[in-house]
């Protein structure tokens, strides 16, 4: 892990000193474990945003398929020059070599972006994606290899376990973690694990994986290697912190659990555990009474059986704050508020689940309102952590599938700095015939917070290069939602497709779901 500091300066964060001596980035990398089998298969999905957002001319991209064992199976160069969306498709890649797809298939696939400008984030914006015809599940790029050694040495400044993202061990669910070794073997790989179950209490263990080859692909089944963990989860969701000693690859594990009854997975990406991060530099020292320490806004989905959770993990630096909450109507009128709805103190170790849905049912609304959860902090001390990472869960009661999405997604440092910056640019993925639905915020670290965002939306699709615009606006503090019934984009996007969000506004960011009929839900915040 390196310092949030050098994560602003190495990402040319808008009013950050830029690094003169840090060099350009010119390779930009992912590598994501993929499955094939009876029940479901893989995509990866991207949008050619460096010609949108860097004005590259062209990207050239290297695909690599690797068995389970690391060996390469297949080797194809693209190169990019229109701004569209592109997918890789495991089963194509598979057909490519005369894969039998009778039989079942775990290996990695790794893309390798390349070009002679700076793309300056050495992470590309992928979507990795698991589904069948009842169920997708989605989630941003997780590990990649290093560049070379400066890039390994600046992202190993720190070396902290993964958490972050929930864990279920039922007779129907079964959580596992995955990643793909990078190009060091590592004869003797440990974890040492500490859960956290809904009573936050403790269970430690360690276990071992044993030796890895370059560029294997690991798929880990929690249960098997802790004999006790039905018993102590005790039929909720619990969390869990993983300390390995894998090396030589930006560890960011894929993690989330499996339905044997309706088979499908729901997954998310692990995140730092920050517990033992103490340093100056792991506390934001910008502390600006005319903003909140830190923020983030939430869709609140309520509807017929839909709940929506936010959760807090034993994840953070020692701090003492106090959570609060706003809710508004899409309008931005507020509806409700509590100032104290939840207390964390330096030894809190706790896992917390706060249920929106409870604040909700007692407001004089119509069943199908559209509500927005706008979360603030006040720390205490002026000790304000650089990353406060939470989990937003989305799921539909009485269902064939029994799990919600996880989105892991970091709160905004209150950064007045950002009031000076023009505008901002997201994308997200958009996939066809899953209820799919956008959820756009405009939400400030400001306490007194009024400017609107003018927002100009492009689509883009798969199938070609054309794309569609519209313009909307969005008052402060509210939200607005899009369908793919709105803007008769159902005619345009057909399987898949992107779209843009180019704002007057720096504060607009937002969200991604798929409401699948069946009950399952996925879903990601934006780039």
């Amino acid at each position: 892990m390196k310092s949030y500091y050098q994560h602003l300066s190495s990402t040319k964060e808008f009013g950050e000193s830029p690094d003169l001596v840090k060099k350009p980035t010119l390779r930009t990398s992912a590598i994501f474990p993929v499955i094939k089998n009876n029940y479901f298969s893989t995509s990866i999905h991207f949008l050619g945003y460096w010609l949108l957002k860097r004005n590259i001319p062209e990207v050239s991209l290297l695909i690599s398929l690797r068995d389970s064992n690391g060996k390469i199976l297949l080797r194809k160069t693209e190169i990019l020059s229109t701004a569209k969306a592109f997918s890789i498709v495991l089963n194509e890649l598979l057909n490519e070599i005369n894969y039998d797809t009778n039989n079942d298939f775990l290996g990695s696939i790794e893309t390798e972006f390349n070009s002679t400008r700076d793309m300056v984030y050495p992470y590309p914006a992928l979507v990795l994606e698991y589904h069948n015809e009842d169920f997708n599940t989605c989630v941003h790029t997780i590990g990649r290899i290093y560049n070379d050694f400066e890039d390994m040495k600046e992202n190993n400044s720190f070396h902290v376990p993964e958490t972050g993202f929930d864990i279920h061990q039922t007779n129907d669910l079964t959580p596992f973690i995955s990643f793909v070794n990078g190009p060091l073997e590592n004869l003797d790989s440990k974890i040492q694990f500490v859960i956290t179950n809904s009573k936050s209490e403790k269970l430690n263990g360690n276990f071992d994986i044993g030796k890895i080859n370059p560029f294997e692909t690991k798929f880990i089944y929690l249960e098997n290697h802790i004999p006790d963990l039905s018993e102590f989860l005790d039929g909720s969701s619990g969390s869990i912190s993983l300390h390995h000693n894998l090396r030589g690859f930006y560890p960011r594990f894929l993690a989330g659990n499996i339905q044997e009854s309706f088979p499908s997975i729901s997954f998310t990406h692990s995140y730092y555990d920050c517990t033992s991060c103490t340093t100056d530099y792991d506390y934001w020292d910008r502390k600006n009474d005319t903003h909140y320490d830190s923020s983030i806004y939430v869709p609140i989905f309520h509807e017929k059986n839909q709940y929506t959770n936010l959760i807090i993990y034993p994840n953070l630096s020692p701090s003492e704050f106090s959570l609060q909450i706003q809710i508004f109507k899409n309008n931005g009128i507020k509806i409700f508020e509590n100032q104290d709805i939840l207390k964390i103190k330096n030894n809190h170790k706790k896992l917390s689940k706060i249920n929106l849905n409870s604040f909700v049912e007692n407001l004089e609304i119509s069943a199908d309102e559209t509500l927005a959860a706008y979360f603030t902090t006040n720390f205490g001390n002026n000790k304000i952590p650089t990353r406060i990472k939470f989990g937003l869960d989305v799921g539909i009661n009485n269902s064939k599938s029994n799990l919600p999405c996880n989105i892991c997604f970091n709160m905004k440092l209150g950064n007045p700095l950002i009031e000076n910056k023009p505008g901002s640019f997201h994308w997200a993925p958009i996939f066809a015939n899953r209820n799919y639905v956008l959820a756009i915020g405009n939400f400030s670290t400001l306490k007194e917070y009024q400017k609107s965002a003018n927002l100009e939306l492009s689509f883009y699709r798969i199938e070609d290069s054309s794309n569609v615009i519209h313009n909307i606006n969005l008052e402060p503090n509210s939200e607005k939602r899009i369908s793919l019934n709105d803007f008769d984009l159902d005619s345009f996007i057909k399987t898949e497709g992107w779209v843009t969000i180019k704002a007057d506004n720096p504060y607009v960011h937002g969200y991604y779901f798929n409401l699948n009929s069946s009950g399952s839900v996925s879903g990601d915040h934006f780039f």
